[in-house]
């Protein structure tokens, strides 16, 4: 901004030093100088002239930068990649974005994407900007993260270069769905049956039994399963963070009285990825 101000003040002074060049008469040295190369007087001052309206032109062009006023166009499309969840896989669906904002940012700006205009795509996912002057623009969409992730908002950026008539930009992917952006953690659990002290059969799957998961210092749980028909669990849509994984079980000969099994901690780093638990949970319970 302070180099824009003296590179005006700078040029307000060259336009006032022709100008003046034009009224004020000649020095005597002047007079020689076109004397001895057979310049008259009003060519001196022609080419004063000249030079002036050559500089208001070029300064003038300059500065009509990329925005609204010209006669060319960007257009594109959007894409929307949905993350949907209970299905136990990070399997997406990948539509067009229809009724989707589309934001667009005049010229390069390093402080990131802030929106000069924008538009709604339509039935196709396409958006059409028009009356652009030739430039540099940035044209971007938003991702949308769950609840699970604060909701939280995130620019998907292209960069167009605008000639004269109408530019194509790349197409734009955006990602929603309540999945986006999580990760899931598997793990088993089978019980072993005993009468009294005298174990019955092998250990079996521990079907409907409840598995609890918790932040990493927090005492309650925030979420709880049951185990399926195979003895596995799946904990869905898990945030980046350290957890804490436990079921209950009875102890030998100590009926229906539940203690907690033994912690398993994993850190979830990535999203969409299935994070298994190392060790299986083998729980007790008395007939």
């Amino acid at each position: 901004m302070l180099f824009f101000f003296y590179k005006k003040r700078a040029f307000i002074f060259f336009c006032y030093t022709f100008a003046f060049g034009y009224f004020l008469p000649l020095t005597n040295t002047e007079r020689q100088i076109l004397h001895f190369f057979s310049i008259h007087n009003n060519t001196m001052k022609k080419i004063h002239y000249c030079i002036l309206l050559f500089v208001l032109t070029v300064f003038a062009s300059c500065n009509k930068g990329e925005g609204l006023g010209g006669s060319s166009a960007i257009e594109g499309y959007v894409y929307e990649i949905v993350h949907t969840d209970d299905n136990f896989s990070f399997e997406t669906d990948t539509i067009p974005a229809v009724g989707k904002k589309v934001y667009i940012v005049y010229g390069e700006n390093e402080d990131g994407p802030v929106a000069d205009k924008e538009v709604d795509t339509n039935k196709n996912g396409m958006y059409h900007f028009e009356y652009l002057r030739e430039g540099k623009y940035n044209v971007y969409a938003l991702s949308s993260y769950p609840d699970e992730l604060a909701g939280r908002k995130e620019a998907v950026v292209k960069a167009v270069r605008v000639g004269s008539g109408t530019a194509h930009a790349e197409d734009i992917y955006i990602h929603t769905g309540k999945a986006y952006g999580l990760s899931m953690i598997k793990g088993s659990v089978f019980v072993q049956y005993y009468d009294k002290y005298v174990k019955i059969g092998e250990p079996v799957p521990a079907v409907e039994t409840r598995v609890y998961i918790k932040k990493v210092g927090e005492n309650a749980p925030f979420n709880d399963v049951r185990v399926g028909n195979e003895g596995d669990f799946i904990f869905q849509k898990i945030p980046p963070g350290k957890y804490e994984i436990y079921s209950v079980t009875e102890k030998i000969n100590q009926k229906n009285q539940l203690f907690p099994t033994g912690l398993q901690t994993i850190d979830v780093k990535q999203a969409h990825v299935t994070y298994e638990l190392s060790e299986t949970f083998n729980i007790i319970i008395n007939i």
